[in-house]
């Protein structure tokens, strides 16, 4: 009898610690699957965000050469918007270089961190600075243009006191992820993650709005600000040349002063204005996606944003700074002259003799006494010389 209660006791034993076990893993696997999918590890595809960061730095790099090559080859490139241009080109390829780059590393050894606590702070600092680097520049530019539509006859601010500006904000306003980010250990791996992990929800959501406030809405607010006001001007200048127009035929007989369109607004600042309002566009185009996604994740269900989204939105974000680079290209190459041979026919007119021969295009354009005279497809150049009597 003892030795058959003690054999029920000990099955039961066995039944109770099984369930117990069993209780056990399950709640652990729930909790693992919990954390899992908390908005600090959230999933996404690794393959897209891989194909994104390729794109964006093989492009940007190709793209910014193709500038300097032009610039080299350009001998206006001192204007006003061209170094702000360039400016904006070395803050396009300090994203490609300082963000773009460590994060591909990182993905590909799984975001483990092998580089320390203080390259973990610099990495982090640098990729902030970087992307606030471009922003900053979008909105120098905007501030230069509005100023030369707006207030022409105004003496300008010092180009370069404007761009190293937009710098130095930069790096004032990266200076939150030097504290934010840090050197931690978790499941034995070494990683660079915010801090935000073990606090309230509200910590994390009070740095995601700062970031989003200071990477995209108030330079977008300002962006709006300057292009409303300089597309005000053009239409002001517009209905005042039809004024003039009317006054004009409604008085025949007299003489009226009046200014042409290209001389109230050029047509080289109506160009420049076409070319940033598509790099600004191109900036919104990418960046207002992905801070919507992270406003829905730090204030509403993460879960709703699919990891194939996210994955996108995430890669897209900075491709605007390889973009960069080609928009400009674009609207700057003369495509007429692409065509034209590199020698061209020069003809020499004396009063003695008039005789031909070809002359290299770059010695054209280094020297004053020649004198081109285009015509439809490529100039043939005519040098009038006079001999100098003493």
């Amino acid at each position: 009898m003892t030795e058959l209660n003690e054999s029920w006791n000990y099955k039961k034993w066995a039944s109770l610690s099984y369930t117990t076990m069993s209780i056990s893993e399950n709640d652990q696997q729930s909790f693992n699957k919990s954390s899992a999918e908390s908005v600090h590890d959230k999933a996404y595809s690794k393959t897209l965000r891989l194909t994104c960061l390729y794109i964006m730095i093989i492009g940007g790099i190709i793209g910014g050469f193709l500038l300097l090559i032009w610039v080299k080859m350009n001998r206006r490139w001192k204007s006003r918007i061209n170094i702000l241009i360039l400016n904006l080109s070395a803050a396009d390829l300090s994203v490609i270089f300082f963000a773009c780059t460590p994060q591909l590393v990182w993905e590909y050894v799984d975001r483990e961190w092998f580089a320390g606590a203080f390259m973990c702070k610099l990495v982090k600092f640098m990729q902030s600075f970087s992307m606030m680097a471009s922003t900053n520049m979008l909105i120098v530019i905007a501030l230069d243009r509005h100023q030369a539509i707006r207030a022409p006859l105004r003496k300008p601010i010092t180009i370069w006191k404007m761009a190293g500006l937009g710098w130095i904000v930069a790096a004032l306003t990266s200076l939150p992820m030097l504290f934010v980010f840090v050197l931690v250990e978790r499941n034995g791996q070494n990683r660079c993650e915010n801090t935000f992990r073990n606090k309230p929800k509200l910590h994390r959501q009070i740095f995601l709005t700062y970031v989003a406030f200071v990477v995209f809405f108030i330079p977008l607010i300002l962006l709006i600000l300057f292009y409303a006001r300089i597309f005000l001007k053009i239409a002001q200048k517009a209905t005042e040349n039809q004024s003039c127009n009317n006054a004009t035929n409604g008085k025949p007989g007299k003489v009226h002063l009046q200014s042409t369109k290209s001389s109230s607004l050029p047509k080289a600042k109506i160009k420049t204005l076409k070319m940033t309002l598509v790099i600004v566009s191109m900036y919104i185009i990418c960046w207002l996606p992905y801070f919507t996604a992270e406003m829905i994740m730090s204030y509403g269900n993460h879960k709703i944003i699919s990891p194939t989204l996210y994955s996108i939105l995430g890669g897209i974000a900075p491709i605007n700074s390889a973009a960069n680079p080609y928009i400009f290209l674009m609207f700057s190459v003369n495509y007429k002259t692409l065509n034209c041979p590199k020698w061209r026919r020069v003809t020499y007119t004396n009063p003695d003799s008039t005789r031909s021969h070809f002359i290299s295009s770059s010695r054209i354009e280094k020297s004053d006494s020649y004198k081109e005279q285009y015509a439809k497809g490529c100039p043939t150049i005519t040098v009038e010389m006079t001999t100098l009597e003493n």
